[in-house]
């Protein structure tokens, strides 16, 4: 039984593994030491965002008018692979991190892996392409069904994707160090209740992963929010590949940040509308990621506490007059 006495202990143990593992993240972290640039934005507070989340995706069209007319305004960041970039909201609230993770050679065959993907066979939302690049969605998640299951294109890809997969296991976990390092609560709670079978956690800390072919054609995404993601989670993105440009701009926070290949961004891509500029060469980039569905699956099973349903209890409560 999901809420047994043995099974509490299990999840209990699980919890203090994961909270040593965040402490070895610190250590490592503390060794590796590098001075972060850190900025404050004064005018978004990530609570703010949080409860102006809207679940349909509008992008472009959904922006207030002011933040059209600012966007040539947004202050930009340039490139600096020698120490990390950190954003904070004015409540404190982590906004961004951009990181750099410095293996060339791996990133290299990666990509040539990438490109012995066949096409996906359906890489439209609702009809629509989001973008020229070529989409797979490999990993777990839970859409409109009691379990979890795993992904589509995960399942046409076969014994390729469940390689890849595989084969990339360092890649998610550094990755999943800079989740820790920084987010360390949605670390353990993206880690702390069990998945049912087949599916597991596909990318480290995160269960799914979305691998984006851009091919040679300079390229723009649309203006989106991964509305599907989790709400109070953090998904990290990974560009590699031989281009310049591609910059990532985020409205809401009226910035634009500088990628090159090899750069780490994390940031809570379900609250905050981006895009990226158009870009030379050959860009391809990986982003890993929880949806909220699957914290729906841990709800429904373990009865893991919500975080958006708390907030709708809190804001639907009235001060006595």
């Amino acid at each position: 039984m999901p809420h047994s006495i043995k099974k509490r202990k299990q999840r209990l143990h699980h919890k203090k593994t994961l909270d040593h593992r965040i402490k070895d993240i610190h250590r490592l972290a503390a060794k590796h030491k590098a001075d972060s640039h850190v900025i404050t934005l004064p005018n978004v507070a990530l609570g703010d965002l949080r409860r102006q989340f809207n679940p349909k995706n509008q992008g472009w069209d959904g922006l207030h008018p002011a933040i059209k007319r600012m966007v040539s305004k947004f202050k930009r960041y340039s490139l600096d692979s020698s120490r990390p970039l950190i954003i904070k909201a004015s409540d404190g609230g982590l906004l961004l991190v951009r990181t750099h993770l410095n293996d060339p050679a791996m990133l290299n065959q990666m990509a040539a892996d990438i490109q012995t993907f066949p096409p996906p066979k359906n890489y439209k939302f609702k009809g629509i392409k989001r973008s020229d690049y070529m989409v797979w969605h490999l990993g777990t998640w839970a859409p409109y069904s009691k379990v979890c299951m795993v992904s589509r294109e995960l399942r046409d890809l076969k014994q390729l994707g469940f390689e890849f997969l595989s084969k990339y296991s360092d890649v998610w976990t550094q990755m999943s160090r800079v989740l820790g390092q920084y987010a360390p609560g949605i670390f353990k709670q993206f880690q702390l209740y069990p998945l049912n079978e087949p599916c597991e956690r596909f990318c480290g800390a995160w269960a799914e992963c979305v691998v984006n072919n851009g091919g040679n054609n300079p390229n723009q995404t649309e203006a989106h929010r991964d509305v599907k993601e989790s709400q109070y989670g953090y998904s990290c993105v990974l560009s590699f590949g031989d281009y310049t440009g591609g910059a990532l701009v985020l409205f809401e926070l009226g910035i634009i940040v500088e990628m090159e290949p090899g750069d780490l961004l994390l940031f809570p891509d379900s609250l905050i509308t981006h895009c990226n500029e158009p870009a030379e060469g050959n860009r391809m980039s990986i982003v890993t990621f929880t949806q909220e569905n699957v914290c729906d699956y841990w709800h429904r099973t373990y009865n893991m506490k919500l975080r958006r349903q708390l907030r709708s209890k809190q804001t639907k409560k009235k001060p006595k007059k």
